[in-house]
């Protein structure tokens, strides 16, 4: 009876053929839930002709709050960020308030979820348009909801999860993981837990998940976990094999549009070469090579703390830089375009 009234809430007139069909029952039983509801004092009209059927009596306001599961997250995840971003024009107590209204008049099996994802689910700051660094929400909404509404409650009941991954490079595989948390940063969702075969912390990205399930087998819980500093501090646990640590005299935000926050810590520091402006970057990398490449690439004066391999390899980049220079000046001309390119 509830998915009927949600079917003619979308407005328009529905056919008893049409309404039978979506639901999976016989005619006979779609005339008695329509009887139902207008013993609950819902205005059902019956449309008579070839194109008749039933419809909400026009100018009819329904009740505020019959949502799916969908649209409860929607609505919840607004106030989430509204609270956490304070760029609303409402009060923290207000929003609070809306939370509470919306939590109570759910059905319980929803207001569990939901209350999942109010526990288990952070942000890490208001994304700019379009996100930073070039990254945009997935189309598809992080392909499902219904994803997040399950992975927020593996993590609140720790629950063992498995999926199929598909890396930014390499081929995909199923993992098994220890959810600790999700965190929405910079316009996607990332699940953050232990890697149970690989026996590692790990981030993975929602958008790239397929075949959730969600198992059985339970685990302790680590109160030494932040599932936000995971996803944006330069500490987590990876296969990097030199850490990094430069002092550059930038402005904080320039340098994140060279070096992301999900790589690096970034740190003002008070006189450190003796004047203002001066910040501590401090990352992991598998190749000094993009490191050297990246301070060339900021263009701003830095001081490498460590490793020492460092000055090595930025001053082997700037060689080959002057003598690739120099040779454009003695030639007086850059290569040849292919035949193909002409």
């Amino acid at each position: 009876m509830l998915a009927l009234l949600e079917l003619l809430q979308a407005g328009g007139t529905r056919t008893v053929a049409e309404l039978a069909e979506r639901l999976g029952v016989d005619d006979r039983t779609v005339r008695r839930y329509v009887e139902h509801l207008r013993e609950l004092d819902i205005p059902v009209d019956a449309v008579r002709g070839r194109y008749g059927g039933y419809r909400l009596a026009r100018h009819y306001r329904m009740p505020p709050l019959m949502l799916t599961d969908e649209e409860a997250l929607a609505v919840v995840w607004a106030l989430l960020f509204d609270r956490r971003s304070h760029a609303g024009p409402a009060s923290s107590l207000t929003v609070d308030n809306a939370m509470a209204k919306v939590r109570r008049v759910l059905p319980d099996a929803l207001a569990r979820r939901i209350d999942a994802v109010l526990e288990t689910v952070d942000f890490t700051g208001v994304p700019s348009a379009g996100g930073r660094d070039g990254e945009r929400v997935n189309p598809r909404g992080h392909r499902d909801a219904r994803t997040l509404l399950d992975l927020a409650e593996a993590a609140r009941d720790r629950r063992l999860v498995a999926f199929d991954y598909q890396p930014h490079q390499g081929r995909s595989g199923q993992r098994q993981v220890q959810p600790h948390g999700v965190v929405a940063h910079r316009g996607l969702l990332y699940l953050t837990g232990f890697d149970v075969d690989r026996r590692a912390l790990r981030t993975f990205r929602l958008d790239r998940m397929a075949g959730l399930q969600v198992r059985s087998d339970t685990f302790a819980a680590r109160g030494d976990m932040d599932p936000v500093a995971q996803v944006v501090g330069p500490l987590t646990a990876a296969p990097w094999r030199h850490e990094v640590s430069v002092l550059i005299n930038a402005d904080p935000a320039y340098v994140q549009t060279r070096i992301p926050d999900t790589l690096a810590s970034v740190t003002p520091v008070s006189d450190a070469t003796g004047g203002d402006g001066w910040l501590r970057v401090f990352l992991r990398a598998e190749r000094l090579e993009w490191v050297a490449a990246t301070l060339a690439a900021l263009d701003r004066p830095f001081v490498i703390e460590q490793p020492p391999a460092l000055h090595d390899v930025v001053h082997e980049l700037g060689r080959r830089l002057i003598e690739d220079s120099a040779r454009r000046t003695i030639t007086g001309e850059g290569p040849r375009p292919s035949r193909s390119s002409q």
